[in-house]
């Protein structure tokens, strides 16, 4: 691997360390903020090979392959409720979007900054309160097990390689 090749991977490193210092700086809305953003980039780079642009079909299905919530947690995610959720919070920065209109099955999050979502389909089947703790700490692991695919599957690798090089790269700037 090259030293340009190897910057290029630290964007993806470099954009989950922002997302890690808005968690640990009790920053909540830009935590979510960052952990949307992070997935879109990734459902982008991860895209088939023959797609021009990252539909909302490639953002659900990377969160339906990589993004977990602990067994434990009362809600496990699913791809149209993150999606819906990612609409909701970054077009409105509220908790309804479109398509909770056009699915009645599909989730509405709202947040609170604790660890443990909070759902209980008997009282309130379509919210979940989403502990912003363990989306961010899901999103961070989910964002790991896709490099650890990347250097597995060597399709992927190439795929995701030809297009890191589109990905915002931050460099240091020299004082004077």
């Amino acid at each position: 691997m090259t030293d340009s090749q190897r910057d290029n991977w630290k964007s993806i490193t470099g954009l989950v360390t922002e997302l890690k210092r808005c968690d640990q700086c009790g920053i909540t809305t830009a935590s979510v903020a960052m952990a949307y953003i992070c997935i879109d980039a990734l459902a982008n780079l991860a895209r088939p090979i023959d797609k021009q642009k990252v539909t909302r079909t490639d953002f659900k299905e990377w969160v339906d392959t990589y993004l977990k919530a602990h067994p434990e947690q009362p809600y496990q995610y699913r791809g149209k409720d993150v999606y819906a959720a990612r609409c909701a919070f970054l077009h409105t920065y509220g908790a309804e979007a479109e398509l909770h209109d056009e699915d009645p099955d599909t989730i509405k999050f709202a947040y609170h900054d604790g660890g443990k979502h909070q759902y209980d389909p008997n009282v309130e089947p379509r919210l979940v309160l989403i502990g912003t703790k363990s989306f961010i700490n899901d999103v961070v692991i989910a964002v790991e097990t896709f490099l650890r695919k990347c250097q597995s599957d060597e399709v992927l690798r190439q795929r995701v390689e030809s297009r890191l090089v589109k990905v915002l790269q931050v460099v240091p700037y020299p004082s004077p």
